[in-house]
């Protein structure tokens, strides 16, 4: 029961950081279910005293590094041994051809451009409407550090799009 409700509480944010961490949802609902596996498994060894959600993100990010890096080996032997240049894998489809605006693609690489740290706060409270406690508590800064990088990052957007930066 207990662990249903942790589950519950903490299920959205947790997927939140891994899709952004792995840049695939399919590969970030894994990835928190293993999570869980693992918190469960590991339920005995934890310090009822300290917060939960840091720990459930720890474990989120370390999950996710390590699926980084075994994609990324992946990778590398099938181009070095597989892939043929000629593979249909290799070419875009038509249908795959961006069409968006070029407003939206100048924001596009805008946010592309922003630091690493930056562009996932503000993605995730901007575009998330996670709040800068959750995700202080996803990545293990503190929440002030949050909202500087949110405020930064909408700064250096304002600017990059050419907008006024002044404030009202």
């Amino acid at each position: 029961m207990a662990f249903g409700v942790l589950v519950r509480r903490y299920v959205r944010a947790a997927t939140l950081l891994a899709a952004q961490l792995l840049g695939d949802s399919d590969d970030a609902e894994d990835i928190v279910q293993e999570a869980f596996t693992v918190v469960h498994r590991e339920a005995p060894a934890y310090d009822a005293s300290r917060p939960f959600g840091p720990w459930l993100f720890g474990i989120v990010r370390r999950l996710a590094s390590n699926r980084r890096a075994r994609d990324a080996r992946r990778s590398r032997l099938l181009r070095l041994w597989w892939v043929h240049p000629d593979s249909p894998s290799t070419t875009l489809r038509g249908d795959e051809a961006i069409v968006a605006r070029i407003d939206a693609e100048a924001a596009v690489r805008a946010v592309a451009e922003l630091p690493p740290m930056q562009r996932a706060c503000f993605e995730l409270v901007a575009t998330r409407g996670l709040s800068a406690s959750e995700v202080a508590a996803m990545h293990g800064i503190a929440e002030s550090t949050v909202r500087q990088h949110v405020f930064r990052a909408r700064a250096a957007l304002r600017a990059a799009l050419g907008e006024d930066t002044r404030y009202d």
